[in-house]
């Protein structure tokens, strides 16, 4: 073995410290390797992966400093940077650089710099650059689409609240005006015609309900409204809405409550009756013989919270398990062609599903084509403390010798009629075109109840809410009960009416049932705010 040959062998890491080796491995680095004289910051070295980033050839760059290829304001900065890293001994990491290249545009860089030894006493600085540009520019392009697509939604939102609106106006004078003529003389032949009207424009309402719904859960709206229920006597209403429809088709209807259920809950009530109403609603649809069974369990968790769980059983006709994994997109219904003998616009499961996840829950599914489905419904509900008695509706009130003093502030002259006949006897009605003319009118003259709407032309109901709420504090006098009666019912819209000072938020189409039990409980409502101000001593 020659002399070279076992000296290599004898100690293979010589050849790690050839300048050969460190050579190729510098020009291997596929990060842009820089080192500079600490001293004058002229440069020492540059890798190839340097020479293609700067787009200056290794030639022009040694010898030289930042000042000569970069502009002053960056050069100036790179020096500073660079005493720090000198003054420092440590490594210095910069996750965003932005760098004017001398031939190849603007880069971003991810750095690190450290201080190494040199010659003697010599120090000098390693620098380290990936260029990061191409990453910069797709996180960028995603964020830009993530914002395009945000703006479409909140676009596609407003749309749908918008078209909301404008359907509700006219819908109300078609069901108001409905009901009010429906309690009038009407031969059997008119009362058949009037209920298909009634059955048709309560289907349309419904309907604008999930769009409206829909809008809310996509525009993060929706919030849960917890409080204390009696959760057997929520089913069990809404079990009973559907239990007459099922027997009108010769099903079967059955309601059943486990032997422990728990009644006493806190949750958000009406969204769970939401749900439920969705899926018995969907069994009796969807099934033309056989029955609809619906089952309630709870269990209580560990953590002293409730497991609620509901299960609808019908004999319909079932699905696939292809129709099943898209029973809950919007929009898509189990039979979607042409022929299909089942109306709906497919946006209640969505909707249902939805409401259950805000509770921690789920709604999942079981079916076989021919043999019926299975949904159940699940969440999770804190305990009650006390005895929730059942919910009583409060009823309307009966005309009585004393007449009611009402102020409509209403630009649209068919609600204007619907309300009018809706109050009938019962009421002394002054009727303001927009805002401005009702503040006039409760500055003229005094009312016992104040309708509201919103949008109106000259001055918009919130404004006049507010004018009228500041007269009364500047006079001193009783609160009136104010209503705002809108066809806006986004969240946001409801809580703008009631910040401005409304005492309730009535949303169109209205029924004579729903005006009358407003008025009262808005009543009381403003009572209670006048009983407050005089046990705190305001005038």
């Amino acid at each position: 073995m020659a002399a070279d040959e076992h000296d290599r062998s004898s100690h293979p890491t010589k050849a790690l410290h050839s300048r050969a080796f460190l050579d190729a491995v510098v020009e291997s680095v596929p990060a842009m390797l820089v080192v500079k004289n600490g001293k004058d910051g002229r440069f020492v070295l540059v890798n190839r992966a340097g020479e293609e980033l700067l787009g200056v050839p290794r030639e022009a760059l040694i010898g030289r400093n930042d000042a000569d290829f970069f502009p002053a304001d960056q050069a100036a900065f790179f020096a500073e940077m660079d005493r720090k890293v000198l003054d420092s001994d440590r490594v210095w990491v910069i996750d965003e650089e932005p760098l004017k290249t001398p031939h190849n545009g603007d880069r971003w860089l991810q750095t690190k710099k450290i201080g190494i030894p040199g010659e003697g006493d010599e120090k000098l600085l390693l620098i380290i650059s990936e260029d990061i540009t191409e990453r910069k520019q797709s996180a960028a392009a995603l964020e830009a689409a993530l914002q395009s697509a945000q703006a479409a939604s909140i676009a596609k939102s407003e749309f749908l609240a918008n078209m909301s609106h404008e359907i509700r106006t006219p819908l109300n004078g078609v069901l108001g005006m409905a009901q009010v003529l429906a309690q009038t003389e009407l031969t059997d032949r008119q009362r058949e015609m009037m209920d298909v009207i009634l059955g048709s424009g309560r289907v349309l309402n419904a309907l604008l309900s999930d769009i409206l719904d829909l809008a809310k859960v996509e525009a993060g709206e929706v919030e849960l409204e917890p409080a204390p229920f009696n959760l057997r006597a929520g089913l069990t209403a809404a079990a009973a809405t559907f239990e007459g429809l099922a027997h009108q088709k010769g099903l079967t209807f059955s309601l059943d409550f486990a032997g422990d259920f728990h009644e006493r809950a806190v949750g958000d009530a009406l969204k769970i009756g939401q749900i439920v109403n969705n899926l018995i609603s969907n069994a009796v649809k969807f099934t033309c013989e056989g029955s609809v069974a619906v089952r309630a369990a709870t269990r209580e968790n560990a953590d002293g919270t409730i497991e609620l769980s509901v299960d609808v059983a019908d004999s319909g006709e079932g699905f696939t398990p292809e129709v099943q994994a898209s029973l809950f997109e919007r929009f898509v219904q189990g039979d979607g062609s042409i022929t299909r003998r089942f109306g709906g616009s497919g946006l209640g499961l969505n909707i249902a599903l939805r409401f259950a996840k805000l509770m921690d829950g789920d709604i999942t599914c079981d079916s076989t084509p021919g043999h019926g489905a299975t949904f159940r419904f699940t969440a999770r509900l804190e305990k009650a403390q006390a005895e929730i008695p059942a919910p009583a509706r409060r009823p309307a009130p009966a005309p009585t010798a004393e007449r009611l003093r009402v102020l409509l502030a209403e630009d649209h002259p068919t609600n204007q009629r619907v309300v009018e006949l809706m109050l009938g006897e019962t009421a002394d009605l002054v009727v303001a075109e927009n805002g401005a003319i009702a503040v006039q009118a409760f500055a003229n003259q005094p009312f016992d109840v104040v309708l509201m709407d919103t949008q109106m032309p000259v001055m918009d109901g919130l404004t006049a809410i507010r004018a009228i709420r500041a007269r009364e504090a500047a006079g001193g006098t009783v609160r009136i009960p104010i209503i705002s009666l809108t066809a806006n019912a986004m969240p946001h819209q409801v809580e703008a009416c009631l910040e401005a000072g409304a005492d309730l938020h009535l949303a169109k189409p209205i029924t004579v049932t729903a005006l009358f039990e407003s008025i009262a409980a808005a009543a009381d409502l403003a009572a209670q705010a006048d009983e407050e101000r005089e046990r705190a001593g305001r005038p």
